[in-house]
This record gives structure tokens, sequence and C-alpha cells, in this order.
């Protein structure tokens, strides 16, 4: 639907654009606007966790089994 939000592709972009690109969306894009949803320091916590970068997904988690 987009770009990857990868921290590689993300590295050039300013933080502030991007809490404001979660806040109002894209217009003319798939990307919704989450003001309402979201807080301004809930969006900043999304922006600084793609920025770092998630942890390999180990695929989905198998329903009863032990650990």
């Amino acid at each position: 639907l987009g770009p990857a939000l990868t921290p590689d592709a993300l590295a050039d972009k300013p933080a502030d654009g991007l809490v404001a690109t979660v806040m109002g969306g894209r217009p003319g894009t798939p990307m919704p606007p989450f003001r309402g949803i979201v807080s301004e320091g809930e969006a900043q916590w999304i922006v600084e966790q793609l920025m770092r970068g998630f942890p390999a997904d180990g695929g989905p988690a198998l329903v009863g089994s032990a650990n």
C-alpha cells in the first residue's frame, strides 16, 4: 500500500513530520488520520518504535503450545 516503514526507509525523515503524518494522515493515499484515536504522545511513541525497528518476527504463536 505504501513505502516500507523500516528504520532505513525512515532514517532521513524528521520525527515531527512522521508524527504529523500519523495524526493527520496523508490525503489521497490509504493512510488515514489517527487524530482522536491516539494522542500525540502515543503517535510519538509509534514513530520512535518504527525508527528503532522491531525485533524479528518469529511468526504466529501456536495456540496452546507450551514454552
